[in-house]
């Protein structure tokens, strides 16, 4: 008489038989779970959105490996974050170790997506522009078999009074113009901070309201 009971009580989430993973749970009050629920879709979908945003619009003038040393550090505090914060450790019953950890690996990535957007889109909205000719050592493409879907780089030194070369995506027009030495992708960065000026090109560059430059355009030299 107590089987059904019990296999009640032994349901899961993602069971056909069980609850759906987007209702509410009924032996919990409504409100902290509806509010848990408003603040985890604004992370997962506004952070990739914001992130792209500032991608596109604002995109820090800065080495490739900074932003890839700080991007996956932020990762790893947000994961390890998750583990502490209450409304992130209330899992539905049943749900397996590696459905836990990839949600918390989701997590990590979204929250670094939301706070790059916001402090891009605050240091970069509306602040002023001034045109910069840096030197170019090298250029490159990516792989595609379709021409018109490659990215085209330029090696460039961006900073004034300094050797440091940073990769930066151009118009294929700009690309063209340019008659400098051609590279292979994942070029060693030493090797392109030793390598000659061969050419020039202009940055349009924002003066970040927060201290940090951000890049609006790329155009041929005058």
């Amino acid at each position: 008489m107590n089987q059904p009971a019990r296999s009640a009580q032994t349901q899961v989430w993602w069971r056909p038989s069980g609850r759906s993973p987007f209702s509410l749970d009924p032996t919990k009050p409504r409100g902290p779970q509806i509010f848990a629920s408003i603040w985890q879709s604004a992370i997962i979908f506004g952070g990739p959105l914001l992130g792209l945003v500032t991608v596109n619009r604002y995109p820090f003038l800065i080495e490739d490996r900074t932003l890839y040393l700080v991007g996956l550090s932020s990762i790893a505090f947000w994961f390890g974050a998750s583990f502490i914060i209450p409304q992130l450790n209330d899992f539905p019953r049943g749900m397996p170790e590696t459905a836990k950890l990839m949600f918390r690996a989701g997590f990590g990535l979204c929250m670094t997506g939301l706070l790059l957007g916001i402090v891009g889109i605050v240091n970069g909205y509306s602040t002023p522009v001034a045109d910069r000719e840096v030197p170019v050592v090298a250029k490159h493409q990516t792989l595609q078999r379709d021409p018109s879907r490659r990215t085209n780089y330029l090696a460039v030194r961006a900073w004034p009074n300094s050797r440091d070369v940073v990769e930066l995506g151009a118009p294929i027009e700009v690309y063209d113009q340019l008659n400098v030495p051609l590279t292979t992708i994942h070029t060693p960065q030493a090797v392109l901070n030793e390598m000659s000026d061969a050419g020039s090109v202009h940055l349009a560059i924002g003066k970040g309201r927060l201290g940090w430059e951000w890049l609006k355009g790329i155009s041929p030299p005058r």
